[in-house]
């Protein structure tokens, strides 16, 4: 076991608040400090995790002055993603960034060629990869069983009770939640972008004030097709976090709802022999791989891993940027009502290589 490395969270509201825990429990790492600009929620952390009060800082600039760091955790809200990580990593500290990476594209790039310009990491907190069922579909993908990806469809149905920024967002469902399925498309299915039409509406029982339903088309780079369509305010039957996915190839379908992943194909010899799947009635019930840590967790060790053996995080900030690319493009496609190339929100060649 490599040695733990120290990192500091800043930020402790809302998803910061349960983020202490899951840094307390890494083996990756020890926290060594917590920030936040509220005195009532550093106190009332130090109390409920156990943390010295001579641990928590107001700023990050004061924390660095007390304790040694080799990284610090942002949880802030997206809007001061780009002065706390340009601040980090100039004071030597790699970062690990809760999704978005920032809330501009402009902001985005500051970061990213600041941590080039130091030579230090940056990665963006996508934990929705670093779980069973999609890392699954990845391995089962690899395996070319369905052949060639040509369409995609993803169904996504929640209806969270949120309190705070969300409900006053413009476009809570496209801009806070779809990040997630947006970079699943890119690293579990391994498809590109290359333009988005996007549409989004609010139902009259919705409780947010903007839009909490969209329907977004993506056209990938191989001209593989990719129908999202996601609600935080359905009023039936739910999907899990992740959403229901259909993905259909030149030679099956593979399916990953409910946590579980199905395959069906037209080769009945692929039904019957598939290596790690179950037959039954056609259809291939496929175990999920074991992994050895999952969500957040994952996302820290692959954090610490990356910085020991001095390598790109999976889901780095430039990774990242063609992710953050779709949500934009996606928001930009509802507000002028047209198509939207995912060139036009990246811009600069040497963004994409």
């Amino acid at each position: 076991m490599l040695k733990p490395l120290k990192i500091i969270q800043v930020g402790l509201g809302g998803w910061g608040w349960s983020w202490i825990q899951v840094a307390l429990d890494s083996p990756h790492w020890e926290l060594t400090a917590i920030v936040d600009l509220n005195q009532e929620v550093l106190s009332k952390a130090c109390d409920n995790y156990g943390i010295d009060y001579r641990k928590a800082f107001k700023t990050l600039k004061e924390a660095l002055e007390d304790v040694e760091a080799d990284a610090v955790l942002i949880v802030a809200p997206p809007q001061f993603h780009a002065p706390i990580a340009i601040e980090a990593l100039e004071s030597g500290l790699h970062c690990i960034i809760e999704k978005p990476l920032a809330a501009t594209m402009e902001d985005s790039l500051k970061i990213v060629r600041t941590a080039e310009r130091v030579n230090l990491k940056v990665m963006v907190a996508q934990n929705y990869r670093f779980k069973r069922a999609p890392q699954t579909v990845k391995r089962v993908l690899e395996k070319n069983v369905i052949g060639d990806i040509g369409t995609v469809y993803i169904n996504f149905q929640k209806s969270p009770q949120f309190e705070g920024f969300r409900n006053e967002m413009e476009e809570p469902l496209i801009i806070d939640m779809a990040v997630h399925h947006f970079d699943q498309i890119r690293g579990i299915l391994g498809l590109e972008p290359k333009q988005v039409t996007a549409n989004s509406w609010n139902p009259k029982w919705s409780g947010f004030k903007g839009n909490a339903i969209g329907s977004v088309l993506f056209e990938m780079e191989d001209g593989v097709m990719v129908n999202y369509v996601g609600s935080w305010v359905s009023k039936g039957w739910e999907t899990t976090w992740d959403g229901d996915w259909r993905i259909q190839g030149t030679e099956g379908e593979l399916r990953w709802a409910d946590n579980k992943v199905t395959f069906k194909s037209s080769d009945v010899f692929k039904s019957v022999f598939m290596e790690g799947a179950l037959e039954t009635n056609g259809e291939m019930a496929v175990d999920l791989i074991q992994l050895p840590s999952e969500e957040r967790l994952a996302s820290l060790e692959e954090f610490a891993l990356s910085i020991h053996q001095n390598r790109e995080p999976e889901t780095s900030g430039k990774d990242n940027l063609k992710s953050l690319a779709m949500v934009l493009g996606a928001n930009l496609s509802v507000k002028m009502r047209r198509p939207v190339t995912i060139d036009e929100i990246l811009e600069l060649d040497t963004i994409k290589n």
